[in-house]
């Protein structure tokens, strides 16, 4: 049921007589159990061979992106893992538990300890690789090789 009002420019009143609450939701609410809360985090991991990330330019920063490509989490991936002895032992799409990625990939400064290794925490961060079609046979094995080991 609804009504039309010439000029009303109450956006609350609105907001509230237009909105609809299925009896699901209103069980949920009236129970207090989290509606948005996304638990456990998941990263999405893509995969690319060697040059294949994407890149996004204008014609001013065309030769600077050509000359510097950024870092993807795939290329700073393989970077971590020349550099840290404890990435070395994980997976890539266990890394998201480990590190956390801001255009490069840093430890968790939250969670468990990690045994055996001083300053590393594990979170319950999942990361989870793009698949890739077969008929790709060179991007489906190395994700084959990066998600299986």
């Amino acid at each position: 049921m609804f009504g039309i009002q010439p000029n009303n420019r109450d956006e609350v009143s609105q907001y509230e007589m237009g909105r609809y609450i299925s009896s699901n939701e209103a069980v949920w609410r009236i129970l207090v159990f989290p509606i948005h809360e996304r638990h456990p985090a998941v990263q999405q991991l893509a995969v690319h061979l060697e040059n294949g990330q994407r890149v996004y330019f204008t014609p001013a920063t065309a030769q600077q992106q050509a000359e510097f490509p950024k870092d993807t989490a795939l290329t700073a991936f393989f970077k971590l893992c020349q550099e840290d002895d404890f990435a070395r032992t994980l997976l890539y799409n266990q890394l998201p538990a480990y590190y956390t990625w801001s255009k490069k990939w840093a430890r968790m400064k939250k969670g468990d300890s990690v045994e055996g290794y001083p300053g590393t925490r594990k979170d319950c961060a999942l990361g989870r690789v793009y698949t890739i079609h077969p008929s790709q046979e060179e991007c489906f094995f190395l994700r084959m090789l990066l998600h299986e080991g």
